[in-house]
């Protein structure tokens, strides 16, 4: 895996735990307006993708391949 698809995998790794951990709150957010929960959702997107730029940014920039077989490891990228 190159580290930009290391990277990348990990942004989505990110958003796969964001849209999960969404759904699970699903009750306890139903009280808020439509316009409420889009706000929730564009938070949190912002937040998946301010703690997965400076990764990705590193990865593709040449990381050695140790360092992206340990991202893969850590993540279970390769799943």
């Amino acid at each position: 895996m190159s580290g930009a698809t290391a990277g990348q995998a990990l942004h989505e790794r990110f958003e796969t735990i964001r849209c999960a951990e969404l759904e699970r709150l699903k009750k306890k957010l139903g009280g808020l307006t439509e316009e409420d929960r889009q706000f929730v959702h564009q938070i949190t997107a912002d937040v998946v993708h301010a703690l997965a730029r400076g990764p990705r940014q590193a990865l593709a920039r040449n990381a050695p391949s140790t360092t992206i077989e340990a991202v893969v490891r850590l993540f279970a990228l390769d799943a």
